[in-house]
Formats: structure tokens, C-alpha cells, sequence
């Protein structure tokens, strides 16, 4: 599961997506809504936030960031 929420981190990335555009960080999605423990959710959190951090990061020695363009959300 893990790989799998860091995949969809990096390609909010590539979308354009913001770090704070995390889905796990809406209100629908936090432990007070979902009843699961807070460990399990922060674990989504970080995994999500380290995809986009890599994919942000593969970009430094590039000319440009890849071209962006804006869909629809990745996971809801």
C-alpha cells in the first residue's frame, strides 16, 4: 500500500498539484472522520508527501520542470 500511495504522490506532481493538495490531508479523510488510528493515516500521509517530494526532486538538474498540466484528482 505504501508504494502504491507514493505513486500517486509523485504523480499529483506531475499534474501540478501542490504538496498540500495531499488527499489525505481533507477533512474527509483524517482519522476523526475515517475512525482509523492516527499511525495508519499519518503513514498515508508521509508516503504521499515523500512520492512528491521525489518526483519534485528528480526535476532539480533539469532545464525545466516537466510541463504541467492540471487533471483530475489523482485518489479520493
Amino acid at each position: 500500500m505504501e508504494k502504491d500511495i507514493q505513486n500517486q504522490g509523485a504523480q499529483a506532481a506531475r499534474n501540478g498539484w501542490s504538496l498540500f493538495d495531499c488527499p489525505y490531508l481533507r477533512a474527509q479523510q483524517m482519522p476523526g472522520h475515517t475512525g482509523e488510528p492516527i499511525s495508519e493515516w499519518r503513514a498515508k500521509v508521509a508516503a504521499w508527501e515523500a512520492g512528491w517530494k521525489m518526483e519534485v526532486e528528480s526535476w532539480l538538474g533539469r532545464s525545466q520542470p516537466p510541463a504541467v498540466v492540471r487533471d483530475t484528482p489523482v485518489m479520493h
